[in-house]
């Protein structure tokens, strides 16, 4: 079934949390920017992305403080160069 919402559904809180991790990897994001975490969706029970959000995934949180964000960051943009 499709979502109202017209946004991309995830099937659970795990993938929807790789999928926002890899877009902040993939995309290079600042943390302030992209998705910052995932919420279940009372239409359709999938999973979202939401920019707007009070609060940041601590998986995301965790990566951008001890600086694991960036290094994948860099590592990505390296691999997309060659």
């Amino acid at each position: 079934m499709a979502c109202p919402t017209h946004k991309y559904e995830y099937y659970n809180k795990e993938l929807a949390e790789m999928a926002m991790i890899d877009q902040h990897i993939y995309k290079g994001f600042e943390p302030h920017q992209g998705p910052q975490n995932v919420y279940e969706c009372d239409h359709c029970g999938a999973w979202h992305l939401t920019s707007k959000s009070a609060s940041r995934n601590p998986k995301l949180q965790e990566m951008i403080d001890s600086g694991e964000l960036k290094r994948k960051q860099e590592a990505s943009r390296w691999e997309r160069g060659f």
